[in-house]
Formats: C-alpha cells, structure tokens, sequence
C-alpha cells in the first residue's frame, strides 16, 4: 500500500507550505508566536491531509475488501453466539 501525493497540491497545501517556510525563517519567538496562533505543519494531524494524499484505487478495494471480511467473521460470530443460547432455552 503506498499514498499518493496529488500533484499539483490543494490550494489549502499550497499556503500550508508557504507557511512553513515562514515558520522555518522565523526566530523562536516568531515561532512561539506563530504557534499560539494555530500555526502546525503535520499532514497526518491536518483536516486536509486527505486532500494531499490519497490512495490508488486498487489499495482503496483491498482495504475495502478486508473490512468487509472482518465484518462478515464478526457478524458469523455474533450469529453462533446467538444460535448457542437459542440452543439453551
């Protein structure tokens, strides 16, 4: 499984990036500042990150597919469960 990074980057990305070099260039209490304002640069943390990178379609189906299976053994278990107590009344 491997993430793909959209080119060009979402608008949101593109400042994202303009920020972070601000932030680079900045002095620590520029930074200090910059992040008392909200200012944090972690894709995996950021509302966005979907946006930047995203799935093939293939992995997309396989993690699909799995889920669903675990899905399917979960559901078989709960019904064996089931049909052990209807067993015992």
């Amino acid at each position: 499984m491997e993430w793909i990074e959209a080119n060009p980057l979402p608008a949101v990305c593109q400042k994202c990036e303009e920020d972070f070099k601000k932030y680079q260039e900045a002095t620590e209490a520029e930074k200090l500042l910059m992040e008392e304002q909200g200012f944090f640069f972690d894709c995996g943390s950021c509302d966005h990150g979907g946006e930047r990178f995203y799935l093939s379609r293939k992995d997309e189906l396989t993690l699909k597919r799995k889920g669903l299976v675990k899905a399917i053994e979960r559901l078989e278990r709960q019904i064996k469960e089931i049909d052990n107590e209807l067993e015992t009344l």
